[in-house]
């Protein structure tokens, strides 16, 4: 308590690598909120069954309540892009999704290979 550094094991963290471990607590909390709210609301499924659900398919876990046969199509989209966001991690597709299809500011080096 009363440190001016967050260190671990001996190392120094900078604030950079503070807020992006602040921002991917966020961003998977958001995520695992919005979709176990979603999957109560379109179903009639007990609060500790969707949680769990939604957590194990967001860490990638591979367990399961059983619930998810019964889940609608809707949820189980739900579930799937969970657990590949999960798998990519939550800064990895932020970013692909705010980058978009941009141009480049460079350009591939010209070949001319032997076609034929």
């Amino acid at each position: 308590a009363g440190q001016r550094d967050a260190a671990m094991f001996g190392r120094r963290f900078g604030p950079s690598i503070e807020r992006q471990a602040l921002t991917v607590a966020v961003a998977a909390t958001t995520l695992i909120i919005v979709a176990s709210m979603y999957i109560l609301i379109i179903t009639p499924l007990e609060m500790k069954d969707v949680l769990f659900e939604v957590i194990s398919a967001f860490s990638t876990v591979g367990l399961s309540t059983g619930i998810t046969g019964e889940l609608p199509p809707s949820a189980q989209v739900v579930l799937a892009f969970l657990m590949f966001v999960g798998r990519v991690g939550t800064i990895t597709v932020a970013t692909a999704l705010a980058m978009g299809a941009g141009r480049r500011p460079y350009r591939y080096p010209e070949e001319n290979p032997i076609v034929g």
